[in-house]
């Protein structure tokens, strides 16, 4: 019987082609070749049919149509229409806390004298589901393509205005065609003399490379290469408080620091793509920004630059590491100077709430990397251990750094106010309950990720229980009730769900487990409107039935202490995998023409949910988009 044949695929590296395997296609070298101790000789310059030549053509003929009636569109008056829709109905539903200002106020500030902004604003908004029309599947949406190769242009003309004339024009052609890749690999002239920090001479120019092809008909930035300090800098605040604003008059300033405005670019070019579906094009963009932040020098940064801006690429730089950690990618320092590593407080009163809870992104960063960096054959047996699980001194360095933030958070929030500070929001409560849900577990989470034994939990008993004794109070702090437009509503789903999940699934002092699956059990079943993630309630159900060897009716708060820790042998390590709740699980969409979904391992999912609310939105949007996308 003959083999079934298949398709020939044209592309590859020509070691894969040579070798007649299957190429994954990485850039600059295929990990293929690189994992094999191979050298990867590049990918062959394909050259365009003449049909394919044609419809590039065709669609530059309607990008430049497209193009023509976005300026027709901003010339005709409707800029002020797209940035109220912006402020309106898009920002508020971009990840962000209850009081973050940099997509509501900061960036469309900023737009009014940068015309890339007001581009990426466009592309952002055409692209919200409310407002698109198009599949991406059927030919994409023309519209936000205008706009935001318009924005890529005028970014790529305010960092290199040299290479604006007929390089650049013949770059974007080339970028039109399907079968020619797109990179800019040419360097950018000195930022200096113009009024912006400057990149320091930390790092070579050749530190500073795309990890990642580009967007196909999409051209991106050029890359930064470091240039020489500057000494002038104006007034270039884009993140002043509506308040002040008043203070100082209507009128807007006309420049901000190039670096300033580079950086926020790139954060709309990472939304942007994110709302494409494209997380590789997301990435490279990521991948420039972090290459900028490692080289300049943070003293000449505004205070709101890294205030707003900075702890938007430690939130990133934690999703790129989940979910798309590819060799060579930059990574993020943070070290600076002799500055701390982590802002541990203490934190100005006059600031936001959030600003101190998210302080600990860097620090889950910094745990993370440890964790995907330990090495398998290190990890021990808490058994054998007579005081708990062994830690390695960056263990305990990490869990140290929690202590100091969290006490920092406290004091921020217990410290007595003056009438010119800014007030506690009225769910102050909730948010500091939450917030110290998270740390518990985050704690627990460093502390075990070098024993591979499930008895190593049992360690923290204490911690379990005041983890569920602050979703008691959180639980009877949210009554039954619906809210009114105006009040605030608590998101049990987004980290509240899963932080319970993790004691359900790893306290086996059955008394607190019992407690925590209590709570669950009423979210899913006594409220008006239940609150359900992924059968949980049912998991938990089994899960104690199985682990203690007792039908859930026999278990009651009074009798649920009496019960024994159960054998090692007897416990579950991970029910996701676990045949005996396989009816329970959830199966995610998977889609078969897009990338595999990456499996983040538990501990690392669950860190996830231990940072910022801007965190938590992006872990959630990373664990849906294949669904959110079909």
């Amino acid at each position: 019987m003959t083999r079934k044949g298949q398709p020939k695929v044209r592309t590859g590296c020509l070691t894969c082609k040579s070798r007649k395997v299957k190429c994954d296609e990485a850039k600059p070298a295929c990990a293929r070749c690189t994992g094999t101790g191979r050298k990867c000789e590049g990918y062959a310059v394909v050259v365009p049919s003449n049909r394919a030549i044609a419809r590039a053509r065709s669609r530059t003929t309607r990008l430049k149509d497209a193009l023509a009636q976005a300026r027709a569109g901003w010339e005709g008056g409707s800029e002020k229409a797209t940035l109220e829709y912006f402020a309106r109905d898009v920002a508020p539903k971009l990840p962000q806390n209850l009081e973050n200002q940099f997509w509501t106020v900061a960036v469309p500030r900023m737009s009014k004298s940068e015309p890339a902004i007001r581009h990426a604003m466009a592309a952002i908004g055409s692209l919200f589901p409310q407002r698109s029309s198009n599949n991406p599947s059927e030919g994409g949406n023309p519209q936000a393509d205008a706009h935001y190769s318009e924005a890529l242009r005028l970014m790529a003309k305010k960092v290199a205005p040299e290479r604006d004339g007929e390089d650049l024009r013949a770059s974007n052609s080339k970028a039109r065609a399907d079968s020619i890749p797109f990179n800019v690999s040419a360097s950018v002239g000195s930022l200096s003399n113009r009024s912006s920090p400057s990149l320091s001479s930390a790092g070579p120019p050749s530190a500073i490379q795309s990890p990642a092809s580009l967007t196909p008909g999409v051209p991106s930035i050029p890359e930064l290469v470091e240039t020489h300090r500057s000494d002038g800098r104006g007034s270039t605040n884009p993140f002043t408080s509506p308040q002040t604003q008043e203070e100082e008059g209507d009128e807007e300033p006309t420049h901000y620091s190039d670096v300033d405005v580079v950086l926020s670019c790139c954060i709309l070019f990472i939304a942007t793509e994110f709302l494409r579906g494209s997380l590789d094009e997301a990435m490279q963009h990521l991948a420039n920004g972090i290459n900028i932040l490692n080289n300049v020098d943070y003293d000449e940064l505004d205070q709101t630059t890294l205030d707003e801006i900075v702890p938007k690429f430690h939130r990133l730089s934690i999703i790129q590491l989940c979910f798309y950690d590819k060799p060579g990618f930059p990574s993020l320092n943070l070290q600076h100077g002799l500055g701390p590593r982590y802002n541990l407080g203490p934190f100005d009163k006059s600031s936001s709430i959030y600003l101190p809870k998210r302080a600990v992104d860097p620090i889950i960063l910094d745990a993370i990397r440890y964790i995907r960096s330990a090495d398998p054959g290190s990890q021990t047996d808490s058994r054998l251990a007579s005081k708990g699980p062994v830690m390695s001194e960056e263990q305990k360095s990490i869990c140290a750094s929690f202590d100091r933030w969290h006490t920092a958070f406290l004091a921020f929030v217990e410290f007595p106010r003056k009438h010119t500070d800014q007030p506690l929001p009225k769910h102050q409560g909730l948010i500091c309950a939450e917030t110290e849900m998270k740390y518990q577990t985050a704690k627990i989470c460093i502390s075990v990720c070098r024993s591979h034994d499930e008895s190593v939990y049992d360690c923290f008993k204490d911690l379990f229980r005041r983890i569920v004794t602050l979703a008691r109070l959180i639980l009877d702090s949210c009554p039954d009730v619906t809210p009114e437009p105006s009040d605030f509503k608590f998101d049990f789903k987004t980290s509240y769900l899963p932080l319970l999940e993790f004691v359900i699934v790893k306290c086996r002092w059955l008394d607190i487990r019992y407690e925590a699956w209590l709570i669950v059990w009423k979210l899913a079943t006594g409220r008006t409107e239940p609150v359900i993630r992924d059968n949980l309630h049912l998991v938990g159900k089994r899960m104690i039935e199985r682990e203690h060897n007792a039908k859930i009716e026999e278990v009651t708060r009074d009798n649920a202490g009496l019960f024994s820790l159960p054998a090692e042998e007897m416990r579950v390590k991970d029910y996701t995998a676990d045949a005996r709740f396989a009816d329970l699980v959830t199966i995610p969409d998977v889609d078969m023409e897009g990338p595999a979904k990456v499996q983040v391992p538990y501990t690392q999912r669950l860190l996830l949910r231990c940072g910022s609310c801007e965190l938590d939105d992006l872990a959630g949007w990373m664990e849906n988009r294949h669904s959110s996308s079909s």
